[in-house]
């Protein structure tokens, strides 16, 4: 039975093949080389994007915490920006002591240079960090001054306002 389907299926011109011929492996390293081709450099534009985008959420992220460990431990903290990264200090009553968490921001973003604070109560001095990546866009950071909110909102320049 098994040798009649076997001649019936060589009789229609179908045999079995136990690999890939050269001509069909040059053609699939083709159409990959083709799609790489287009892929690679869209790619790269989107990069900077999505650091920024990335560095929006984490600032406002360490907002957050920072907000919360001032209302948990019943202090004052605040976070110092430079133009690369930040860093975390605590009021000791006597002075400002850093926390020892100097964070970067991600590779090709940068920010303002401000100070932000909260106090125990979870408000805060309020103010806004602009973060502006290679391409020269940018998100703005904002707290608010009374409530201590935190939101994201996306200038039409880098450094411009919402």
């Amino acid at each position: 039975m098994e040798r009649a389907k076997t001649r019936m299926l060589r009789a229609l011109g179908f045999r079995r093949r136990d690999g890939f011929t050269l001509i069909e492996i040059i053609v699939a390293m083709a159409i990959i080389s083709i799609l790489a081709a287009i892929a690679i450099p869209n790619w790269s534009t989107l990069l900077p994007t999505h650091a920024l985008s990335g560095a929006a959420r984490q600032v406002q992220s360490e907002f957050q915490k920072t907000k919360s460990r001032a209302v948990s431990e019943n202090t004052v903290y605040r976070l110092v920006f430079s133009s690369t990264s930040y860093s975390i200090e605590r009021d000791t009553g006597s002075g400002w002591q850093s926390t020892g968490e100097n964070k970067p921001l991600p590779e090709g973003i940068s920010s303002s240079a401000a100070t932000l604070s909260f106090t125990r109560r979870g408000g805060s001095s309020g103010g806004t960090i602009y973060l502006c990546n290679i391409k020269n866009a940018g998100y703005n950071v904002n707290v608010t001054s009374t409530t201590g909110r935190i939101s994201i909102c996306k200038p039409s320049s880098c450094n411009g306002t919402c």
